[in-house]
């Protein structure tokens, strides 16, 4: 039975681990998490902030994914459970939707190789899902990166529509995640874009952008015409 005492001395260490996190994931410091004891316990703290700042959502699930990439070595049905518990989390009969659930599946899948080969129809069919934040699907797409392709869904087309959604945060991750996937049948359309001056806020690399859609199609071209054209 866990005494008064017991139970104050589980919550200020828990508190302790927490801080120590908020720590790591304000400066992505992502190493340190190797020497963490108990790698479990600290995915459970970590999800707790996929509900809050959408900064530390976005490094939460990073973190997430780097500990997946230590735990799929020895034990990949802990990382594969934590991937199902996200789906669950964004099923609309659980009442405690997550917000950063998507991209914490997208981190994982990017961390885990083929080991995330049976998620990715299921990660596709998100974007059908009204109910999420589809920047959100989009930017785990593209973290997955060209493994997504292999998807039973025609995931070019869903992307090519998606760049004229009226949401121009939802524009910017489809630009940026197209760049990631090297679809180059965009590039029509992105050359379109360069007309659109609408300015967005979005995750990349490890930090938000402000940053007009026209730059964004732009990064995309040249990215494009430099694969191209190596030198």
């Amino acid at each position: 039975m866990e005494t008064p005492t017991t139970s104050r001395r589980i919550n200020t260490e828990k508190r302790m681990m927490k801080k120590e996190l908020i720590e790591i994931l304000k400066n992505r410091d992502f190493d340190k998490l190797r020497r963490v004891r108990n790698l479990k316990k600290t995915i459970s703290l970590l999800i707790s902030l996929l509900y809050g700042d959408e900064l530390y959502m976005f490094r939460s699930a990073e973190a997430i994914g780097y500990i997946s990439r230590i735990l799929i070595e020895h034990d990949a049905e802990v990382v594969k459970e934590i991937i199902r518990r996200m789906f669950w989390y964004m099923n609309e009969e659980n009442a405690g939707y997550c917000m950063g659930a998507p991209i914490v599946i997208g981190e994982i899948g990017r961390s885990i190789g083929e080991d995330f080969k049976d998620f990715i129809n299921p990660t596709v069919s998100l974007l059908e899902n009204l109910e999420l934040e589809t920047k959100y699907v989009i930017y785990a797409i593209g973290r997955i990166g060209k493994r997504i392709l292999k998807s039973e869904y025609d995931i070019t087309d869903k992307l090519l529509k998606l760049l004229e959604d009226t949401d121009p945060e939802v524009r910017g991750y489809t630009i940026k995640a197209i760049k990631e996937l090297e679809i180059t049948e965009a590039i029509p359309k992105l050359t379109e874009l360069l007309n659109d001056q609408t300015k967005v806020t979005i995750y990349d690399d490890g930090y938000f952008r402000n940053v007009k859609i026209s730059e964004l199609a732009f990064e995309g071209l040249r990215t494009f015409r430099r694969e191209s054209n190596p030198e």
